[in-house]
């Protein structure tokens, strides 16, 4: 007696589907970024700045993408900054090894998004969106969190 195999190859393919990694490109990551923050092209734009900067070593561009005041948590003790000369001054203990890794690994199509922001890496670097007036008609993407826990 034959036994259909359809259902089987069905139900096969489905388990398969589901269980494989899904891995997000660009265009959702955009769509995703489009649907719950606000234009792509801007929240695109500050993760490149920020990852070439820090790659580059441009300190003072990088704590220009920052929203301040800053509470950044690094290995359990954190410290506020109140303005990009005050992060720039403690450049080199905020922006550790194990940042500058999660952001040089992150792709962006790789990147989580939500409606709390985009998250590089693990969440050692949040992104989300800062109205610009009382009404938020529009929200400039800045870096909001940076934290370890090394």
């Amino acid at each position: 007696m034959k036994r259909p195999l359809a259902p089987f190859a069905a139900a096969l393919c489905a388990v398969l589907l589901l269980s494989s990694p899904v891995r997000s490109d660009e265009a959702s990551v955009d769509q995703q970024i489009e649907n719950l923050l606000g234009p792509a092209t801007d929240y695109k734009e500050l993760f490149y700045a920020f990852k070439v900067a820090l790659e580059e070593g441009k300190s003072d561009i990088v704590v220009s993408l920052v929203n301040y005041p800053i509470t950044v948590r690094i290995d359990g003790n954190e410290e506020t900054y109140a303005s990009e000369e005050e992060l720039l001054a403690g450049y080199d203990d905020v922006f550790t090894d194990a940042i500058l890794q999660a952001v040089a690994n992150q792709e962006y199509g790789d990147l989580f998004v939500n409606s709390e922001g985009v998250m590089i890496g693990n969440g050692q670097v949040w992104i989300s969106g800062i109205c610009d007036d009382s009404a938020c008609t529009t929200a400039l993407p800045r870096i909001m969190t940076i934290q370890s826990g090394e």
